[in-house]
């Protein structure tokens, strides 16, 4: 089955425009995404066996690869690529150019992502002792399988975050590559705003779990450049010809899809760890 969207494309940023989850993706379809997922992930445990400690580290590396790849197609990511691939207006100042504003955009997500994920480790670091390495894996394995579950719409887990875009005003005030790089550095945490992925949480609670802030600075900054896929994407997109209202319409419809497979993927990481644990 094609979705396809009920309008034409867009002239503005609409957050609510996305189809639904069971339009896009068919019960057959996640009821599949889940089994295959499940199996994925225990079939390798069981054939690696690998440590406790070994199949945290495996599965919150899982985590942040996931999370590179899912948290991008939020409002607050198609915004930015707006601002990072829109071409010069004559009347600014300056010699912006996309990919410019593209690298002032990593060089923001970086930064601060980078020192997010130390932060949490060291936390982690600081707390480590206090739970045995199997409860937390254990723990873990729980909580991955129901926000994979959660992806999928087949459970309700609850998302606590800061239901805050991206100051918008900012693309009127000031020159483009200081928006790229302020949104770069909002962005960068990924708690500041929306989030748009459940593999968020679960990429926090496993770098804390393992306790290394090297771990955590290197899967946030792992995070940081895959967040700048969507401006990347728009760059070719308008290279080649196309719109930019064109190109947000399309990514509504992606979206959807890579939510599913983020559900399926958090599932495979949670039956991973769990199946370590025997």
């Amino acid at each position: 089955m094609t979705t396809v969207l009920s309008h034409g494309p867009l002239q503005t940023d609409v957050p609510d425009i996305r189809p639904t989850l069971q339009g896009s993706v068919g019960t057959a379809t996640r009821v599949s995404l889940v089994a295959a997922g499940a199996a994925a992930g225990a079939g390798l445990a069981l054939v690696a066996t690998p440590s406790a400690t070994t199949a945290l580290t495996t599965a919150v590396i899982g985590a942040g690869l996931v999370t590179s790849l899912a948290a991008n197609w939020s409002t607050c990511g198609m915004s930015v690529a707006g601002v990072v691939a829109a071409p010069k207006q004559v009347d600014r100042k300056g010699s912006s150019t996309p990919v410019r504003r593209l690298g002032w955009h990593a060089l923001g997500s970086v930064t601060t992502g980078a020192v997010t994920g130390a932060l949490i480790g060291a936390l982690g670091a600081a707390m480590s002792g206090y739970v045995p390495i199997g409860w937390a894996l254990g723990i873990w394995a729980v909580v991955a399988v129901a926000y994979g579950l959660h992806e999928l719409g087949a459970v309700r887990m609850p998302t606590p975050m800061r239901r805050q875009q991206l100051p918008r005003h900012l693309r009127r005030t000031m020159a483009p590559w200081k928006v790229s790089l302020i949104f770069g550095a909002i962005i960068g945490p990924g708690f500041l705003i929306f989030i748009r992925s459940s593999a968020y949480y679960l990429l926090a609670l496993g770098v804390m779990a393992s306790g290394s802030p090297a771990l955590g600075a290197a899967l946030f900054t792992v995070v940081s450049l895959g967040r700048c896929m969507p401006s990347l994407a728009a760059i070719v997109h308008t290279k080649r010809g196309g719109s930019m209202p064109g190109f947000l319409s399309i990514m509504c419809v992606v979206d959807r899809r890579v939510q599913s497979v983020t559900g399926a993927a958090l599932i495979a990481l949670g039956a991973f760890a769990a199946a370590a644990l025997i």
